[in-house]
């Protein structure tokens, strides 16, 4: 009895040790609390907070064509995001209620414009067990100006 509490023991710490030292990676941060009333599913938007672009994974962003971006709206799921534009860039959690992107565009100069991206998502997830999902509720740009990305016209 005596062997198989150390043993445990020995477990917990290993564990431990491994998502302490995970989570003091450098260039790895969190982002599913940065903007305040994210967890809510709603946000002011002069309260709306972008990560720093250095601490992101996807160093340098993606580019993404105007359809894509288009085709998110209120309602969109977070796997149709990923259908149209990928995992966040940023070290968002799976229940994360905002997703931060850099997104690269073409403009009509054939030029790149490098945007950062954010969604909030609503509060109404339960779970995978319930098969819920989260939904998009609000989007927001910085620079503003990059939301003309979002509109595409034919």
């Amino acid at each position: 009895m005596k062997k198989s509490l150390c043993h445990y023991g020995l477990l917990a710490t290993t564990a431990l040790l491994f998502t302490v030292s995970g989570c003091a990676q450098k260039n790895i941060m969190p982002t599913w609390h940065l903007t305040p009333g994210a967890q809510k599913g709603s946000v002011t938007p002069d309260d709306v907070v972008f990560p720093d672009s250095n601490k992101a994974w996807q160093k340098g962003g993606t580019i993404v064509n105007h359809q894509d971006i288009a085709k998110i709206r209120v309602g969109t799921t977070k796997d149709e995001l990923y259908k149209l534009i990928g995992t966040p860039h940023f070290s968002e959690g799976f229940n994360a209620r905002e997703w931060d992107y850099i997104l690269k565009f073409y403009d009509a100069n054939n030029t790149v414009e490098t945007c950062q991206y954010k969604i909030i998502f609503d509060d109404s997830y339960e779970g995978r067990i319930r098969d819920d999902e989260f939904f998009a509720t609000e989007f927001y740009w910085q620079p503003a100006s990059c939301a003309k990305y979002a509109q595409f016209k034919r």
